[in-house]
């Protein structure tokens, strides 16, 4: 008995290229990834996508080609280069994520010495130890010392709080789409020789 798919789609393709190669978006099209303009893997990573956080048990892509472009070799073939791909992905998704999550420290870290400056001009407006300025105005500046350092401190912690999420995402979309059960067929209406 063949395992329920969590994940299930069809695409018409015009040619195999196209699982890898978003194609010239055609609204006339009654082919999914002619309309959207998109890949037939970027269709399916959309839809595992949404799925997030919950990993899909199963994917199953089923790609119909025109019957003269199936070879003996192609679906495992196309096995093959799915795997590839998606291996390929996961790569170029970690070393981003090593680069966003670098630059995301360093913001943070500037921000601190922002923040400890701030903090320095806030003391310093609060004790007034030269007594230059009038009492309305160090409040003022103070509050908006106060609210420099909180920009700057609430922005750089976002961004190490939240910016690695994106690709921790994408790396599971393509370790499932790495494992999909993949079928190649004709297309509806034509028979292979």
């Amino acid at each position: 008995m063949a395992m329920q798919s969590d994940v299930s789609a069809v695409f018409s393709l015009n040619h195999i290229d196209e699982l890898f190669n978003a194609p010239s978006t055609d609204p006339f099209s009654s082919h999914e990834v002619d309309i959207v303009g998109e890949s037939a893997m970027d269709c399916v990573a959309n839809r595992v996508t949404r799925l997030w956080p919950r990993k899909p048990k199963a994917v199953h892509m089923t790609l119909q080609l025109p019957a003269d472009q199936i070879t003996p070799n192609l679906k495992e073939d196309t096995r093959i280069a799915v795997q590839r791909y998606c291996t390929d992905r996961i790569v170029s998704n970690q070393l981003q994520r090593g680069m966003v999550i670098q630059s995301s420290k360093r913001q943070f870290w500037g921000a601190m010495i922002g923040f400890l400056a701030a903090l320095i001009v806030i003391v310093l407006l609060v004790l007034n130890p030269f007594g230059l300025l009038p009492e309305f105005l160090r409040w003022i500046l103070v509050v908006l010392a106060f609210f420099a350092a909180a920009v700057l401190t609430f922005d750089s912690l976002w961004a190490v709080v939240f910016d690695w999420i994106p690709f921790v995402q994408d790396t599971t979309v393509y370790q499932v789409l790495k494992e999909m059960d993949l079928t190649v067929e004709a297309q509806p209406g034509e028979k292979r020789d």
